[in-house]
Parts: structure tokens; sequence; C-alpha cells
């Protein structure tokens, strides 16, 4: 299970697919996260953690060879 912001997605995928890693769980959360307060983080963290289970427990939807979740990908943190 991997954790990434959507600045990274071709990175990400590029990764997976040299390791052999083509359906490596990946949740994806909005960019940038460093400029982001502690409360914020955590209200990131609290949208996605549902994502993350399911990840670690479940085979997750494929797009381009990673496992990721779409509505996050969009760039959302999954609260809308």
């Amino acid at each position: 299970m991997t954790v990434i912001t959507n600045a990274f997605i071709r990175a990400a995928q590029n990764r997976a697919k040299a390791l052999g890693l083509t359906q490596h769980p990946v949740v994806i959360i909005e960019h940038p996260i460093a400029s982001k307060n502690r409360e914020q983080i955590q209200e990131m963290a609290r949208a996605s953690v549902a994502e993350v289970v399911r990840g670690l427990l479940v085979e997750a939807a494929s797009i381009d060879g990673l496992n990721v979740n779409p509505r996050a990908a969009s760039g959302g943190t999954g609260n809308g």
C-alpha cells in the first residue's frame, strides 16, 4: 500500500512498472502537503483511511497499471 500526492502519479506508475508491481494498491491525495497545517493533514488522513484499509485488504480498481482511488486521483481528498 502506497499513499502519494497527485503530483506523483506518473512517477508512481513508472516505478510500479519497473518493479513489476502493476497491481500495487495506491491511494492518491491532494498535492501539496508540505504547506498544510496539522489539522489539514489529519483531515486528509481521515478522508483517506477507508481507501488505505481497502488497499491493504482487497484489490482496488486499476488505472494505468496502478490500483488507485479514482475519487482521490481527481485531486480531491475524498470529501466531496
